[in-house]
């Protein structure tokens, strides 16, 4: 356990996990400086930085405190170092929240003391005095944080993707993919790395070794230990091999939400839950507001909240989600864009070609775009989300299905809680208000004719 007794403690990031470590270090007799990314506090030589957990980039001032000596730690190795429970920790591109909350639904069914740390509602220091009452912390990690990891080990480490296309992405890819893996660097051989099987071929390529057991998931590949055929989750390891879980009798469905289900079920597996523990509560949980999420029907249109999503690979999965296999005619009418344009925009052509009838897309991304997606589908930069909720809204067609899914993080998203979507709803709902709505639920995935007008709606079925 790190001593803060009398230490003077910078924390570089005034936001809620910066506060939290603010009040830990106070808690535990510390001196209490801050810092702002662009600008040290003049005048001030730490014994210890923090780092909170919605920093993205290292400034050149904190590699030079770090290269005379001064202890750099992220806000979740903080609460690790205090905290008296076990750890699960959670890191990827996309879906981390999900599968977080998901793991979580099925340890407490199974009767453990459970909570998550994220980065914004519960900081990891804010649960450390609850920690002693906990089984696990389950923490959901940022794609940045694990650069300040120095202790963090978690008996369970989880990789849901490494796509490299992430906005404001620091240094090459290699450089990424070695800094997600820093989140298994301490585990023991007693510990466990479950891996989606393309992350592991990313890990490899870069030459990691993960120290710890192994276990690989996949929605694509056959090879993985465990993987979706046509909505069942399958098994292929020794002891627990064959069918697991049929998605269609719970209320998640699709590419979408199958990788996700699939590292709870390895989670739930490697903590010696049974199978008969963990499936009522796939059967029972939900995903949360803008996960895939219907918000509704009207004059044969749906409308689907995707907005928490905000990485190329979450829209790639949003779109297989909606037509798995090459629909007779596009039905899609997406709206996309925010403040940060990824990288690689231009591979996810084939998808939108076939799929996507017409994007309405906004913010600093849009030009990005635009010039990567003209190629494939109908492209229409607009002022605004709130304009191109509405362009979408207006020039839908029966069998159409409006579609938000961001496909880049927006600022308001990077320096706060995640608010993105309001527009877009508001403006469904005084469409829905003016027709028959639909109940709300989560989208389903669409037949292999695209049509989504034949689709069960998941609230009735």
């Amino acid at each position: 356990m790190i001593a803060l007794q009398s230490k003077r403690v910078m924390i570089l990031g005034r936001d809620p996990s910066g506060e939290a470590a603010a009040a830990l270090v106070r808690t535990r007799g510390g001196e209490v400086t801050w810092a702002a990314p662009e600008d040290m506090a003049p005048g001030v030589d730490p014994d210890l930085v923090v780092v909170s957990a919605t920093c993205g980039r290292t400034p050149a001032w904190l590699r030079e405190l770090a290269g005379r000596g001064v202890a750099v730690l992220a806000e979740r190795e903080l609460a690790y170092q205090c905290s008296l429970c076990l750890h699960v920790a959670i890191a990827g591109t996309s879906g981390k929240s999900t599968t977080a909350q998901l793991i979580a639904h099925i340890l407490r069914g199974a009767g453990r003391r459970v909570a998550i740390a994220d980065r914004w509602e519960r900081p990891a220091c804010s649960l450390v005095e609850a920690s002693r009452e906990l089984d696990f912390l389950i923490h959901v990690v940022g794609s940045s944080e694990p650069e300040h990891f120095v202790y963090f080990r978690p008996v369970v480490g989880v990789l849901l993707n490494a796509s490299v296309d992430v906005a404001g992405m620091e240094g090459t890819h290699e450089d990424f993919i070695r800094r997600l893996a820093r989140l298994f660097a301490v585990q023991q051989a007693f510990d466990w790395a479950i891996v989606q099987s393309e992350a592991m071929a990313r890990l490899q390529a870069s030459g990691v070794v993960l120290p710890g057991k192994q276990i690989t998931f996949s929605s694509s590949s056959r090879q993985a230990d465990l993987r979706e055929d046509r909505g069942l989750l399958v098994s292929r390891i020794e002891g627990w091999s064959g069918p697991l879980w049929d998605l269609a009798r719970g209320r998640m469905s699709g590419s979408h939400f199958a990788e996700d289900a699939l590292a709870a079920l390895a989670v739930g597996r490697v903590l010696r839950l049974t199978l008969e523990q963990m499936l009522p509560a796939l059967a029972t949980f939900e995903t949360g507001p803008g996960r895939m999420e219907l918000l509704g029907e009207v004059d044969g249109v749906r409308y689907v909240d995707d907005s928490r999503a905000s990485s190329l690979d979450a829209l790639a999965r949003a779109l297989l989600t909606l037509a798995p296999t090459q629909p007779d005619r596009a039905f899609i009418c997406l709206v996309a864009g925010g403040d940060s344009a990824g990288r690689q925009f231009y591979d996810l052509g084939p998808l939108i070609s076939p799929r996507v009838r017409q994007a309405f897309v906004h913010g600093e991304a849009a030009p990005a775009m635009c010039a990567a997606w003209s190629l494939f589908a109908p492209c229409v930069p607009v002022g605004s989300l709130l304009e191109a909720a509405q362009r979408a809204v207006a020039q839908s067609e029966p069998g159409d299905v409006v579609l938000y899914s961001p496909a880049c993080p927006s600022r308001e998203k990077i320096l706060g809680p995640p608010t993105a979507g309001a527009a877009f709803r508001e403006e469904v709902r005084r469409r829905l208000d003016q027709g028959t709505r639909v109940p709300s639920g989560i989208a389903a995935d669409a037949t292999a004719t695209g049509d989504p007008s034949s689709v069960p709606n998941p609230v009735e079925s």
